[in-house]
């Protein structure tokens, strides 16, 4: 394989990716690869020049600039829309800009993904560098999603994959919700374990309102099957406990009415004319 692509969504961490793309270009430079970046930059509200000197195994990085702030999700599914453009086999590995996810997992994640073309090869998070409420909040959001799914999402964006598998990916409007859902949907997984970093600079944008509509955009993509489980689990708590059974249909009614909520708002439709939120695309080295 030759050609290898980085996709990070950007939201005013402009430091943050400097840093990064140095270590990333130490990495590839002793594993003697050179790569493309395309980093999608979601509306920052502050512009920053990056400095290439030095970048020497990095052969391009191009930039989307969006017309408004789309999160992270919609950002990355417009990137991966960019590059299923060209029909042309990489590896394309996606990772955050801000440096928590570590990138000394960029070689073994390489490595799988070349080794396993049918594959996506995902980051999952053994520790994290949040405090106990949040990692409390964020196991509860794996939990709730397993329940209800069958689907144990440990992981985020942090992946490296086979260019073809984009197509599948892009099936549906999966990675418009969360980019993480349409690989545990679309796609077979193979799990690398790896420490959740603390970022470079400044502070999580993570607070816990945007957690739990992560935790909803994340549940969205399997409502389906959310309201079919539904169905059995009260049907089963029905037979056994009756005073229990009322009380978690106002819990259930409640959980399900509120992904439909975030399903709406989200604009599922928005996904199949995505490139109009793509405001210009220009080249930094």
């Amino acid at each position: 394989m030759k050609n290898y692509i980085f996709l990070l969504p950007l939201y005013d961490d402009w430091r943050s990716l400097q840093k990064l793309l140095k270590i990333i270009n130490k990495i590839i430079k002793k594993i003697n690869i050179f790569a493309n970046f395309i980093i999608v930059d979601d509306y920052s509200k502050i512009s920053k020049k990056i400095n290439t000197k030095g970048l020497s195994n990095i052969n391009e990085i191009k930039v989307i600039r969006l017309k408004k702030n789309l999160g992270s999700q919609k950002a990355l599914s417009i990137g991966l829309k960019y590059i299923n453009r060209f029909k042309k086999e990489s590896i394309v590995t996606v990772l955050d800009s801000d440096g928590e996810d570590d990138p000394t997992q960029i070689k073994p994640m390489i490595d799988q993904s070349i080794m396993n073309p049918d594959k996506i090869i995902v980051s999952c998070r053994s520790k994290r560098k949040e405090g106990w409420l949040f990692k409390i909040l964020y196991f509860t959001h794996k939990l709730v999603t397993f329940i209800f799914t069958f689907k144990w999402i440990s992981f985020g964006n942090y992946a490296s994959f086979n260019s073809k598998l984009i197509p599948n990916l892009l099936s549906d409007y999966s990675s418009w919700f969360a980019l993480s859902s349409s690989y545990a949907k679309n796609s077979k997984l193979l799990r690398l374990h790896a420490d959740r970093k603390k970022r470079y600079y400044g502070k999580s944008k993570l607070s816990f309102n945007s957690l739990v509509l992560h935790a909803m955009r994340v549940n969205c993509i399997f409502l389906s099957k959310i309201l079919l489980l539904s169905i059995i689990y009260l049907f089963l708590i029905w037979i056994w406990d009756a005073s229990l059974f009322k009380i978690l249909v106002v819990i259930i009614s409640i959980y399900i009415f509120s992904i439909i909520i975030v399903y709406k708002k989200t604009d599922p439709d928005a996904f199949y004319s995505s490139e109009k939120f793509i405001k210009k695309i220009y080249i930094l080295k």
